[in-house]
């Protein structure tokens, strides 16, 4: 008995053991890869967009997002755009891998070669003591290119095409001194970012201050088309801090024309304007006793301009009271010749043929024969009062075949004859001018004036 319990104390204490050495086998500590590779590798021509492709990996898992820091690299744009990270699931070498995969956007502007500086992120790896772990990106490099034509360019910007406007403001080009005058100049380029535009050179001007705003950009999208085009606004107010006359240089951009492979330049003109010190004096003066017993007192400063405005308008109010009496007939009168012109207009001719058109356009024939006598009468060229038998049946078969209606329907009690109203209308249309061709004929001129 004495060996069988040693033996049985022996094995409780191997299964002691192994089960305290578990956990550490079940959770290793996690173990972190990072990759980073250019797409494309290179060497490309300055103004394209590269990628740089960063892969984080994990053999267990992340619990937060990774932290992706906004990197800079001279003579180039780089950006994150804010777009969702890939997720990767890999087996290396046997282990199974997990991870996110992120791109940055470098756009090139000069011809030569770039380095990539190495990458601080941070990432939150699980399964273990679940604490922060930073790692670095490889460095890398990075080769472009300049096309035949393009080495003497400043900035090197490649786009199917380029626009530029330039605003003003304000416009008028005599200002005071402390007065400000700004300029703004935006950018469209076709089929390009917005963040890829180089700015405006606005610089400094002798006797002016500067000051520059924060420039703006915004991308032109349609529905299924995409990208059209991107758009940068540059602007600078200057103020004058003395009397002169000041010129806000022009401006020069250049471009590079991808479909003609070739230079092109953007000039907008300068701008010439003058400052004028200001001017003001007292209208009236402040006795020397006043100023020194230091009783109270107004200034008041009246501008040239102002004076004129205000007489101009205390002359307009004078004006206006002194005629009042005529203002008030020449109104009067006014509205009644209105009145009797509209009057004229709606008893003419031509308000009759527009409703009798109207009426028998619907097939009202027991309202299109009143209003077939009304525009007879208003024209004056069939008799007054109108008569039917005065419409040239024998010119026409229409209008003998629209008489014939008539008489049917008042013969046979509102039973006509089924016709075209379209081409009675153009018949009497023809009737009509007729008519008036040969009243103005017989019609003689008036007589001159004579002195």
């Amino acid at each position: 008995m004495t060996a069988f319990f040693r033996r049985l104390l022996i094995v409780i204490a191997w299964l002691g053991a192994a089960c305290a050495l578990t956990p550490a086998f079940a959770n290793p500590a996690p173990r972190i890869m990072v990759r980073a590779h250019l797409d494309p590798v290179g060497p490309v021509v300055a103004g394209s967009e590269v990628k740089l492709v960063v892969d984080l990996l994990t053999t267990t898992w992340f619990t937060e997002a990774p932290n992706w820091p906004l990197f800079t690299v001279a003579d180039a744009i780089v950006t994150l755009p804010d777009e969702q990270a890939d997720n990767l699931s890999e087996d290396i070498d046997g282990v199974h891998w997990f991870g996110v995969s992120r791109a940055y956007r470098i756009a090139p502007q000069a011809g030569k070669t770039y380095d990539i500086p190495p990458v601080a992120i941070t990432v939150f790896p699980g399964g273990g003591a679940n604490t922060p772990v930073q790692v670095m990106t490889p460095a890398l490099k990075l080769v472009t290119t300049l096309p035949p034509g393009a080495q003497d360019m400043t900035v090197f910007f490649p786009t199917t095409g380029l626009t530029a406007t330039q605003t003003i403001e304000p416009s008028k080009q005599a200002l005071r001194v402390g007065d400000s005058i700004t300029r703004t100049i935006t950018q469209r380029a076709a089929g390009t970012e917005s963040m890829l535009i180089p700015p405006v050179t606005l610089g400094e001007v002798d006797g002016l201050k500067r000051y520059a705003k924060a420039p703006s950009t915004r991308n032109i999208v349609q529905d299924r088309v995409g990208l059209v085009a991107g758009e940068r606004t540059d602007s600078v107010t200057y103020i004058a801090d003395h009397n002169g006359r000041f010129k806000l240089p022009p401006v020069k951009i250049e471009w590079w024309n991808t479909t003609t492979q070739k230079k092109e330049t953007i000039e907008l003109p300068g701008v010439t304007f003058s400052a004028s010190a200001g001017r003001e004096k007292p209208l009236f003066e402040i006795p020397a006793d006043v100023m020194s017993q230091g009783l109270p007192h107004r200034i008041i400063v009246i501008h040239g301009g102002q004076l004129i405005a205000g007489c101009v308008i205390v002359l307009a109010l004078l004006v206006v009271v002194g005629a009042r009496v005529r203002i008030a007939m020449f109104l009067r009168r006014a509205k009644h010749r209105l009145s009797d012109a509209r009057k004229r207009w709606l008893d003419s001719d031509a308000v009759a043929w527009r409703r009798l058109c109207a009426i028998a356009r619907k097939g009202e024939w027991a309202r299109t024969i009143p209003a077939l006598y009304r525009w007879m009468d208003r024209s004056g060229n069939f008799g007054h009062p109108a008569r039917l038998e005065n419409l040239p049946r024998e010119d026409d078969p229409k209008v003998a075949e629209l008489a014939d209606a008539v008489t049917v329907h008042f013969a046979e009690e509102g039973v006509a004859r089924d016709f075209r109203w379209a081409d009675t209308e153009t018949a009497l249309r023809r009737v009509w001018k007729r008519k008036r061709l040969q009243q103005q004929e017989r019609e003689p001129l008036p007589p001159l004036n004579e002195w």
